[in-house]
């Protein structure tokens, strides 16, 4: 019995030993289903939610790579994630030729369906509103359309408001998300969500940074599992979590 015991124990200690530690990052503006920032904790710590924690955990669940969540200021996560030390995976993201050289991507686990969420009675010669530095081109929209002024959605609220746009382009999954957590204040739920037809839907990717020594090992684990997972009905399941079921 003694041997057995500890044979056991020195099983789990090479268990707890062979265990990879990797922080993956998004955004920390609230990008729902993707990720966002759950209530205050008792600490008054904020835990990351979202469908591509949930993802990333489950794909990772039978390897020893165990993911801390993190969501930081995009840019300031794309730079540490190149340098794949203190950042390993990017979460959400969407597939460049540049970003390439950079990263492997992932199969991808969400499909993003370009749509515009308006303010109802808004003239519809109003402008756009949008956030600084997002990335419009996949709507069909030019510089000119989008008052790119704003650096959060709480903001884009307050001018739809006020009469000085009609509403904002955003991914209709990403949209409904925002409504139905509550992001968008208490007249969110009042815009209209329509699609903009003859825009094909954004797949997204998990980033591993080709600096990450075992880069190549993690990729493979998380393809296998997301490709099974997709099979098997859990990444609808998980996505559900996070927005409304669509009707």
């Amino acid at each position: 019995m003694t041997r057995l015991l500890f044979f056991m124990f020195c099983l789990m200690a090479t268990k707890v030993a062979a265990a990879v530690g990797i922080v993956a990052r998004g955004g920390d503006n609230g990008w729902p289903p993707s990720s966002y920032f759950g209530p205050p904790q008792h600490n008054n710590a904020r835990p990351v939610l979202g469908y591509s924690p949930d993802v990333l955990h489950a794909a990772l669940s039978t390897s020893a790579f165990r993911p801390e969540f993190v969501l930081l200021p995009f840019r300031r996560c794309l730079s540490l994630a190149e340098q794949g030390r203190q950042v390993q995976v990017v979460m959400g993201a969407t597939f460049s030729a540049e970003r390439a050289r950079l990263f492997l991507f992932s199969h991808r686990y969400l499909h993003l369906r370009p749509a515009l969420f308006l303010w109802p009675g808004a003239a519809p010669d109003l402008p756009l509103c949008g956030l600084i530095g997002f990335n419009y081109a996949p709507f069909g929209l030019k510089p000119e359309d989008v008052d790119e002024g704003s650096s959060s959605y709480l903001l884009v609220m307050k001018k739809l408001q006020a009469g000085r746009c009609r509403g904002f382009a955003e991914y209709a999954e990403v949209g409904r998300s925002l409504q139905w957590l509550g992001l968008l204040g208490e007249d969110g739920r009042r815009l209209q969500a329509r699609l903009l037809p003859g825009l094909v839907p954004v797949p997204l990717h998990f980033m591993v940074s080709r600096a990450y020594p075992d880069a190549e090992a993690l990729l493979r684990q998380l393809d296998r599992q997301l490709d099974q997972m997709g099979r098997n009905g859990q990444l609808d399941a998980l996505l559900a979590r996070h927005q409304p079921v669509e009707q």
